[in-house]
């Protein structure tokens, strides 16, 4: 059984396991594990919450837009976990990426309202989001398929970016992380 809960019992269960309610570090890993590659989140937060630290949440969310304040409110620092298809890249290829990287699009977000509009809208509001978001991206073959499995480029990134979340929070990882951009 996995210790990456949803986002409803992660409140309630964070003081009986003796994690912080509010961990200066979350990572959330983002997909619908129902979707060949975008399975990608799910994994890697399986991965990686049994070799992290109980400081640091690990959250796996399929929701988006406006669904994801709970998710970004609270903490200081935002690892998000995603598959992305630029379409310029080999599957598998790892993106390492902070807010300010990611322009802007023209058109709205294929999921309406995006993490970084949610982002934008909580920081109008003056809600309490982190002050720094780092994203670690793969790219995807094939994010519809329901029932698909992941390509085993995108599978094969599973463990290297739980190492390079690992590197982020200060545990040993297993390999050296190299950024491709």
């Amino acid at each position: 059984m996995s210790d990456v809960r949803p986002p409803s019992a992660r409140w309630a269960s964070s003081k009986q396991e003796g994690t912080s309610a509010d961990p200066s570090l979350r990572v959330l890993c983002l997909g619908n594990e129902l979707l060949a590659d975008d399975a990608f989140g799910k994994a890697v937060a399986e991965q990686a919450s049994p070799v992290l630290p109980k400081t640091v949440e690990v959250v796996f969310s399929s929701m988006s837009g406006l669904n994801l304040l709970e998710d970004i409110l609270g903490v200081s620092r935002l690892l998000v976990v995603d598959t992305v298809q630029t379409g310029t890249a080999p599957h598998g290829t790892r993106f390492l990426l902070r807010e300010g990287d990611i322009l802007s699009v023209p058109g709205g977000s294929p999921h309406f309202i995006g993490l970084f509009e949610t982002l934008k809208l909580a920081r109008e509001l003056l809600l309490n989001v982190p002050k720094e978001v780092i994203i670690l991206a793969v790219e995807a073959a094939d994010c519809l398929t329901v029932g698909g499995s992941m390509h085993p480029a995108v599978q094969a990134a599973v463990p290297v970016v739980v190492d390079w979340i690992r590197e982020f929070v200060g545990t040993p990882a297993r390999v050296e992380p190299s950024a491709e951009y």
